[in-house]
């Protein structure tokens, strides 16, 4: 795998002291509430999940949702399909919705909506990496770890046809692995 890989570009410890910073933010903006609600989209974001949530000093609740927009491919679809949701409420409750990577901006733009239509309070978009160069609909990150180039990246949660996603790391991925 390490082969496939043309360059590292944010290391395990540059990931973790951004999301150290992004937890204090995050803390300082959720201070009043009782309970963090978060949801996560599947599966890229479960690594970034699980190193925000030990790092919060307060009662966290999580859940995940399973949205495809890309199906196995480079390019992303035109359209977002949510296939698993919520297993809890999310009525009168503020919710941090934690993704992977903000890219086009379809699939937050869509499953912050459907979260709002379920009675959500209010809904903040974390994200631990900003790919504001493909962006197509308007949306922005309420915490953002790292702004990248429009490369195809890999690691801590990101993939491409379901692999990679285990690399401690984000790198770019060979273009002749996903071309």
């Amino acid at each position: 795998m390490k082969n496939d890989i043309e360059k590292i570009i944010f290391s395990r410890s540059e990931i973790a002291a951004k999301i150290k910073e992004m937890v204090r933010n995050i803390m300082e903006d959720f201070k009043r509430e009782k309970t963090l609600v978060m949801v996560a989209l599947l599966k890229g974001s479960v690594i970034f999940l699980a190193d925000l949530i030990r790092q919060i000093d307060m009662s966290v609740e999580f859940d995940f949702i399973g949205t495809s927009s890309y199906g196995g491919s480079a390019i992303s679809k035109a359209y977002v399909e949510i296939y698993k949701d919520l297993m809890f409420e999310v009525k009168g409750k503020s919710v941090i919705l934690v993704d992977d990577i903000l890219d086009t901006g379809k699939t937050a733009k869509v499953v912050m909506k459907h979260l709002l239509d379920k009675g959500a309070k209010q809904v903040k978009l974390c994200v631990l990496l900003d790919k504001p160069s493909r962006r197509e609909v308007d949306i922005k990150a309420d915490y953002a770890g790292f702004e990248v180039d429009d490369v195809f990246v890999v690691g801590y949660g990101l993939d491409f046809k379901d692999r990679y996603r285990n690399l401690p790391y984000i790198a770019v991925l060979k273009k002749k692995y996903y071309n």
